[in-house]
């Protein structure tokens, strides 16, 4: 089990994280995701995760408790029951976590109503990965990729799935567990697309490294979003402009595209735009 987590920045704007009633909510669901297993699990007594998670916080059991019921509540975990014991699983783990494909089974048994939703994956013995019958305690029918370096495990419905298979698609044949660890440390960081144009700018190339370095290239030059990697279509002009949700980037069609306007029209049209925003908000 890693002794470390990915946090996405994605997190700073989650409506589901900033609209939890009490900033206590939120610590307690960020820091308890380093604690998790390699399934995104842990131990759910409201003792054991106050021991575990916020030992040096004057927070009582009961403190907790409210906080685990609100996080349930919210679907940003799973607070479950296994015979008598009370176990957490956080929700979306997989998406925004590295390097799963080199976990192990679970010693937390899941939510019996996701029976199957997060699947086992092999243990890497020595790097290569193995198959469920060839060790006991690991599940049967796993997933692998062939590379020259040897047997690499997948696991299944995660972006390095998907990857790995773009990977086979490209025939890219050179590899080793290092590369794809750092080709995977990538993602949460930059959007999935970036990571698959790289790869596929490597393709027929021997070494996924063509690959790795295509893609530092690409962040270098500040292309992490998948914006940045769409082609254009023929006969339209992009545009890109500020919303009050971010930057937005997209395309017209040239005959749709209408004249142009000075600067001062592009003020007075700016203003305009904010005073209906400002009475769309008081609405």
């Amino acid at each position: 089990m890693a002794d470390r987590r990915m946090l996405s920045r994605s997190i700073s704007i989650s409506e589901k994280v900033n609209l939890l009633p009490d900033v206590f909510d939120m610590l307690l669901f960020t820091w308890m995701i380093p604690h998790t297993d390699d399934f995104g699990r842990l131990h759910g007594s409201p003792a054991k995760v106050r021991a575990l998670i916020i030992p040096m916080l004057e927070k009582s059991n009961k403190d907790v408790e409210r906080s685990l019921t609100t996080l349930h509540n919210e679907k940003l975990i799973q607070w479950y029951e296994v015979d008598g014991d009370q176990y957490i699983q956080v929700v979306n783990f997989e998406k925004h976590q590295t390097g799963l494909h080199k976990r192990t089974k679970s010693k937390i048994p899941e939510n019996p109503q996701t029976s199957g939703k997060f699947p086992e994956s092999p243990a890497q013995g020595k790097g290569i990965g193995i198959k469920g019958s060839e060790q006991n305690g690991i599940e049967e029918n796993v997933n692998v990729r062939e590379g020259n370096w040897g047997r690499i495990a997948l696991n299944s419905n995660s972006y390095e799935d998907r990857i790995l298979n773009l990977i086979k698609e490209c025939q890219i044949k050179s590899y080793n567990q290092k590369d794809l660890d750092l080709l995977f440390s990538y993602i949460g960081e930059n959007d999935i697309e970036v990571i698959e144009v790289a790869v596929k700018k490597a393709s027929g190339k021997e070494h996924l490294s063509y690959a790795i370095k295509t893609l530092q290239g690409m962040i270098k030059d500040g292309k992490t979003k998948k914006e940045h990697v769409m082609q254009v279509p023929r006969n339209v002009t992009q545009i890109t402009s500020k919303t009050r949700t971010g930057k937005f980037v997209g395309w017209i069609p040239e005959q749709l595209k209408g004249p142009e306007v000075s600067v001062e029209e592009h003020e007075e049209l700016v203003n305009i735009a904010k005073k209906l925003d400002e009475k769309a908000d008081v609405s």
